[in-house]
């Protein structure tokens, strides 16, 4: 059962109502007291659309501000009082579905243990056959099709080894093996894969789909699991690209298969951002944006240039960041993927946050929402198929703590998760509540802060970078590491085998932790 079926589906739907029934409460009282929406924004630091969307329930506000709005619209602690019913449900929503996605994981890794358990094991010979030299063996792969791809791939590493060596022959081997065992391919795909690594002139069509479908299946698999868990496997898959490219496949396929590699060089470089890896991620973005002009495929390479846009803020690196970010800006008018050229400009924004330049942060948002708004919904063929309003936010909330608005960083993470709550980017939630506790450090509101990032401490083993920001945001609490909030927090984290830090631990460039 997912998050979009039976009991948390009905709360999902609650919750909204009490969402709704909060700003349509919040509006009649503001008009009972003669407060306009622009009056009641300017009070509050905030714009007359932030109003708005409160009072039409779409958008969140922290506790603080509903007690100087409830004080200002006269309502004797209704509002507060309304707020805090509709937080604690939310908060209770979220660990009911937490619960549920970790039974849910649970019983897939309970049902793969099944199935290994009830797998014929390999015979003697078979694991003596899959031995070059004694020693040096390959992974073994499962399903329809697995003795005949250890018994082509034995062909293949003899035939390899007499060309390029033995050494380069294993590691071409691992490569095909990882690949074709995450993507469940029959005995004709192994096949078609296997030859095609001998012989790269001999790729078609149908091997270049297969590489790319196997990609799909891995990026699905870490918007859930995350990054550490696929890393792997794409890498193999991307080592049988660059040799297929580099063997001389024919050139009908040539445009496809770069574009197949400019698409996993970029999903890598992402990958190792989320294990807090930036520098090493250098590589694969140039890997990402050649391979995409090879393909003269401006949206591979406006995506290259959006990640190294990432990674360069994240280094700290302004003049990278902002000329990546053009860039990508000019790559993508020339494409009509809607969410791809919201993430362009999403990351257009953090450079000019990361610049210091407020204005035209606030206008690339606005630019990033619309073409969001254009789009007309999610494309599953986007490159950029996971941003949607929720992962818009969560960005707004990490540029606004870089430049030094921590309440609006707050208010922004707080809309974030609410839209991050029913989708299936668990990673992306935790990283979220990693925000919203470093924005709340920031505004020194400590209890709440250390709620939200005990919270995250759970999903710390999705990604390194969540770990690396929990330690860095725990950092920032050294002034209040001796109240019982930031203790009970530290007790957390130990439980999860998270060792509390107070040693400072900020980015270059940057207020508070990497995000």
């Amino acid at each position: 059962m997912t998050v979009d079926t039976g009991e948390p589906a009905a709360d999902r739907v609650q919750l909204k109502i009490m969402r709704h029934s909060l700003g349509a409460h919040l509006a009649t009282y503001r008009t009972a007291a003669g407060i306009t929406q622009p009056e009641l924004a300017q009070a509050l630091s905030r714009t007359r659309s932030t109003i708005s969307k409160v009072e039409h329930g779409t958008r969140g506000m922290p506790e603080r501000l509903w007690k100087i709005t409830d004080d200002l619209c006269s309502a004797d602690g209704a509002l507060v009082s309304e707020h805090t019913t509709l937080a604690q449900a939310e908060q209770d929503y979220r660990g009911r579905w937490r619960t549920q996605q970790r039974q849910a994981r649970q019983a897939a890794a309970q049902a793969d243990v099944d199935a290994l358990r009830v797998a014929p094991a390999p015979s003697p010979d078979a694991r003596e056959r899959g031995q070059v030299g004694g020693r040096d063996t390959w992974p073994e792969t499962t399903g329809v099709g697995s003795e005949l791809a250890v018994e082509l791939m034995r062909e293949v590493v003899a035939t390899l080894a007499r060309s390029v060596g033995r050494r380069e022959a294993l590691r071409v081997a691992k490569w095909a093996l990882a690949a074709m065992g995450l993507a469940g391919l029959d005995a004709d795909e192994c096949t078609r894969v296997a030859q095609a690594v001998d012989a790269p002139q001999r790729v078609d069509a149908h091997v270049v789909n297969n590489l790319a479908t196997t990609l799909a299946h891995c990026r699905r698999q870490e918007d859930t699991l995350g990054s550490c868990e696929v890393l792997d496997t794409v890498v193999a898959q991307h080592g049988i690209v660059r040799r297929l490219l580099k063997g001389g496949c024919p050139g009908g396929l040539r445009r496809h298969l770069s574009t197949v590699d400019s698409t996993m060089a970029a999903t890598i470089s992402g990958y190792l951002i989320s294990m807090n890896q930036p520098d090493g991620a250098r590589w694969y973005f140039e890997r990402a944006r050649r391979a995409g002009h090879d393909a003269r495929n401006p949206a591979c390479a406006a995506y290259a240039a959006a990640w190294a846009t990432r990674a360069a803020i994240l280094r700290g690196d302004t003049p990278t960041a902002l000329d990546t970010a053009a860039a990508g800006r000019s790559l993508t008018a020339r494409t009509d993927d809607a969410q791809l050229k919201a993430f362009v400009e999403q990351m257009a924004a953090g450079a000019y946050a990361l610049d210091g330049q407020y204005g035209p942060y606030m206008a690339a948002c606005e630019r990033a929402g619309g073409f969001l708004a254009s789009g007309n919904g999610r494309a599953p063929s986007s490159l950029a198929y996971w941003i949607h309003e929720g992962m818009l936010d969560s960005l707004r909330s990490e540029f606004l703590s870089l430049l030094g608005k921590p309440s609006e960083a707050v208010e922004a993470a707080t809309t974030a998760l609410a839209r991050l709550d029913h989708t299936p980017y668990v990673h992306n939630y935790a990283h979220c509540e990693v925000k919203l506790g470093n924005a709340l450090v920031l505004s020194e509101e400590i209890p709440e802060a250390a709620r939200v990032l005990g919270d995250a401490a759970g999903f710390a083993n999705l990604s390194p970078r969540i770990t690396a920001e929990l330690h860095a945001t725990r950092a920032l609490m050294q002034p209040w590491e001796n109240t019982q909030a930031v203790t009970t927090l530290d007790a957390q984290l130990e439980a999860c085998g998270l060792i509390p830090t107070t040693a400072p631990c900020r980015r270059p460039g940057g207020s508070g932790p990497s995000s």
